[in-house]
C-alpha cells in the first residue's frame, strides 16, 4: 500500500482554498519584524567551548608535568649517562656492514 505524500497533500490543500485579495498588514508591523530581526540575540554558552578550554587546560597540566618529570634534576645525572663513549645507534650499524 502506498503511503500518501504529505507534500502533495498540502499543495493540494493550497489549491483547493479560494483566491482572496491580499490583506492589508496592521500598521508597524514591518517596523516590529525589522526590529526582531536585528535585535542582538544571546546565545547560549557553547557547551563544546567550555569542554574544550577544559580540555586544553588538561592537556597543558599534563605536557607540563611530563616535561618536569622527564627532565633530568641535575647535570651531573646527565654527565653519567653520556660516561660511554660508544654510542648505541642502530642505524649506524646496519649502514656500517653495507
Amino acid at each position: 500500500m502506498k503511503r500518501p505524500d504529505p507534500w502533495l497533500k498540502l499543495v493540494a490543500a493550497a489549491r483547493r482554498t479560494p483566491a482572496d485579495e491580499p490583506m492589508e498588514l496592521p500598521p508597524g508591523f514591518a517596523t516590529r519584524v525589522a526590529a526582531l530581526g536585528l535585535a542582538q540575540r544571546r546565545e547560549p554558552a557553547d557547551l563544546f567551548g567550555v569542554f574544550a578550554l577544559r580540555a586544553l587546560g588538561l592537556a597543558l597540566a599534563v605536557v607540563v608535568t611530563s616535561a618536569v618529570v622527564g627532565f633530568p634534576l641535575s647535570t651531573a645525572s646527565a654527565a653519567d649517562n653520556n660516561a660511554s663513549d660508544e654510542i648505541d645507534d642502530p642505524v649506524a650499524e646496519i649502514v656500517a656492514q653495507l
